[in-house]
């Protein structure tokens, strides 16, 4: 009984830490590699993302709900820093 909690816990405990495993990280949309995300490279990275995952039979959940470029540029400047894109990520992974 206690080694069927102690797998129960280790299983629930991976399955939590990678719900946002497959989350893009910001050098994937930084296509130009300048330190900033444009609303074309997101664009473009989003685009990319989901013709790679329906090449490899899956889909993007909820892709349709995406957040906007303007709801990631907090600071409303026209680009997504590495700091607004972690700040987004972070929000989406307590979602």
């Amino acid at each position: 009984m206690k080694k069927l909690l102690v797998v129960t816990f280790l299983v629930c405990s991976v399955v939590a830490a990678k719900q946002g495993y497959n989350m893009p990280s910001f050098s994937y949309f930084d296509i130009n590699v300048d330190g900033k995300i444009s609303q074309a490279e997101l664009e473009e990275g989003r685009a990319n993302r989901m013709n790679k995952n329906a090449q490899d039979g899956k889909m993007l959940r909820n892709a349709k709900n995406a957040a906007s470029f303007s709801d990631i540029d907090t600071n409303g400047n026209g680009y997504i820093s590495k700091d607004e894109f972690e700040a987004h990520q972070n929000t989406m992974k307590a979602k």
